[in-house]
């Protein structure tokens, strides 16, 4: 299933499944969101099965919902991309070079 498909479809099933959840006075948050995804995955539901792209499922569709206006809140940040270090040359004496 592509993305887009499966996003509107997630977006319905969670408007349904929202209605059946004790849900804070704030609203629904990323917490939910991950209930959300866990049921699916325990159930094995076909709306899971969407291309990711190496990229984690949850967060896809937690975004997804954020995006419609689902959730109150975004407590899961984009983590840093962290660059790894360079290794530094060791140094080169003219002695060392040939000549």
């Amino acid at each position: 299933m592509k993305q887009s498909e499966a996003r509107v479809r997630i977006i319905q099933e969670w408007d349904r499944w929202i209605l059946m959840q004790s849900i804070e006075q704030d609203g629904p948050t990323g917490k939910d969101s991950l209930k959300f995804f866990h049921e699916l995955q325990d159930t094995g539901s076909p709306l899971l099965d969407f291309q990711s792209r190496g990229q984690d499922k949850w967060r896809i569709i937690h975004a997804w919902l954020l995006g419609a206006d689902r959730l109150s809140d975004d407590w899961i940040s984009v983590a840093p991309r962290i660059a790894p270090t360079r290794r530094m040359r060791p140094e080169r004496r003219r002695s060392d070079c040939k000549t």
